[in-house]
């Protein structure tokens, strides 16, 4: 088995995602981090030169993880409702696990800066859309309407439960 530790600057990227995701706490000073992460404070500021920078590099490795959740629709061996009820209980596990994912994405948009939420917003257009449409047969508006649909009726009971 293969017991490598992260570099200093992953284990600070790490750290922070994991205070954010599962604590819900987007207040943590850099201190906070630094101690969490078992490092220097010296550290946090030389790779990333403030708290700013660092939180724009965890809202990558966020939206990165919840990217990822997306790798398995594009799986054709699957009937399309297997596939989507497959992402959908994968997304749902991962923001019950990192409900503070939620928390950032609206913090940032309500702050009216960058979520994100671009590329997420492309991968429900590239990738929900037509496997709704498909199961659905309506047409492109009322499929948008149940794409919506389904992600509020997963997103919402995530945000009540956390």
């Amino acid at each position: 088995m293969h017991n490598e530790k992260p570099d200093t600057r992953t284990k600070i990227i790490e750290t922070t995602a994991d205070i954010i995701g599962r604590e819900k706490n987007l207040n943590m000073t850099i201190r906070d981090i630094a101690n969490k992460a078992d490092v220097n404070v010296a550290s946090v500021n030389y790779y990333f030169g403030s708290k700013d920078n660092l939180m724009a590099e965890v809202q990558l490795l966020l939206m990165e993880r919840i990217r990822s959740l997306y790798d398995n629709l594009g799986n054709s061996g699957l009937p399309v409702t297997e596939r989507l009820i497959d992402w959908a209980d994968s997304l749902v596990r991962h923001l019950i696990e990192f409900p503070g994912i939620i928390y950032l994405i609206g913090t940032r948009v309500l702050e009216r800066s960058n979520t994100g939420l671009d590329l997420y917003l492309k991968l429900l257009e590239t990738e929900i859309f037509p496997l709704v449409k498909d199961i659905t047969n309506a047409d492109d508006q009322t499929t948008g309407y149940k794409v919506l649909h389904l992600i509020s009726g997963l997103v919402y009971p995530v945000l009540i439960y956390s």
